[in-house]
Parts: C-alpha cells; structure tokens; sequence
C-alpha cells in the first residue's frame, strides 16, 4: 500500500478547496435545472414520440473526474434513438452532444437537421460506443459531418450517429444558461421541422 505523500495529507486538509468544489457542483446543477424547467415537455413528446423528457444526473468518476449531465428526450435505441444531452466534464469542458439512431430519418442528405447541424460546427464522433468520451474528447476522435457516401459508410460502421460541440464556458450563469438554450432550440427546430 502506497503512503501519503506530504501533498496528499494538505490536499486532505484543504476544507476550502473541497467546499469551493461542492458549490461549483451544485452551480452546474442549479443552471442546468434551470434549463430544464425551460424546456416544454409535451414539445419534446410531439418532437420525438419516444421522448422520455429531461433528466440530470451527476457523478464524480469519469476519467477521474466529475461530471454533470442533462439529457433531453433520453432515447437511445440505436435504431431510431435520440437525445441531447449537455456534457459538464471537468478538467475537459462544456459540451452539448446529440445521438440519434442509425436508422433515423433525420439522417438524410438534405434533411434541414443535417445541412444545420453543420452550419453550427458540429463533429462527428467515431467511436465504437456513443459513452467513449474519453477517445471522443481527450484522443479528438471526432471530425466534420461528411457527405451522404462518407456519412452511409459511418452508419454502417458505428450503427449510430453522434455529434459533439465545445460550448465556451463563462462564469456569467444567465449568459451560459442562454447560450446552452440556444443549442438545444437550434437542434430541437430543425429536429422537428
């Protein structure tokens, strides 16, 4: 069994820092409860009919480090599947990630959710699990939307479809509550239309 290190026994010690982490936690948490009380159930129910609504979850041990998470919608079959969910990663940063199903509809060349998603910068993860975020953001496997060709052959590769944008972080909780809003009503528009 490993000692302790002197750094380790003033890390222990540090009350201010562990309290300093419970209320950046809990910030996360309000913002995105905030949000989510912002989003319209029976929308998310015409706009995808498998939609179980919103939830937030949070943990501490992703890659060592905490997270929080908001999924909106929370279908992830990996046929017909789709959710948004919005990714706090510590050590990494904020990130709004989309997954639909390999068989979606949406998944058209000239479909408006495609042609948007592009237009907002969105990448393509190429991972051999939609939860790898690990190879996703620390190893960038993830790169621009191909063509309808490049964009068969991914489906056909990794069964399903996910897109991850970086959302620059700011300490202002209005300003980023608004910016993450305008991330999901992008998608949920042009989702539905």
């Amino acid at each position: 069994m490993k000692h302790l290190a002197q750094s380790d026994t003033q890390l222990l010690n540090n009350r201010r820092l562990f309290e300093e982490i419970h209320q950046l936690k809990s910030f996360f948490i309000h913002l995105l409860s905030e949000l989510a009380n912002e989003i319209a159930l029976d929308f998310l129910s015409s706009a995808h009919t498998a939609s179980q609504g919103v939830k937030i979850s949070k943990g501490n041990e992703l890659e060592h480090c905490p997270y929080q998470v908001m999924d909106i919608v929370r279908d992830f079959d990996k046929n017909k599947g789709f959710n948004i969910r919005i990714l706090n990663w510590w050590g990494r940063g904020l990130f709004v990630i989309v997954f639909t199903g390999n068989d979606n509809p949406k998944l058209i060349q000239n479909d408006r959710f495609l042609t948007s998603v592009r237009q907002k910068e969105y990448l393509l993860t190429k991972t051999s699990s939609p939860w790898d975020y690990q190879r996703m953001i620390d190893q960038g496997r993830a790169e621009v939307i191909p063509s309808e060709e490049g964009l068969k052959v991914h489906l056909h590769q990794f069964r399903y479809f996910q897109i991850l944008k970086k959302v620059d972080w700011n300490p202002d909780a209005h300003e980023l509550k608004t910016r993450l809003k305008e991330q999901v009503e992008h998608i949920l528009k042009y989702y539905v239309a």
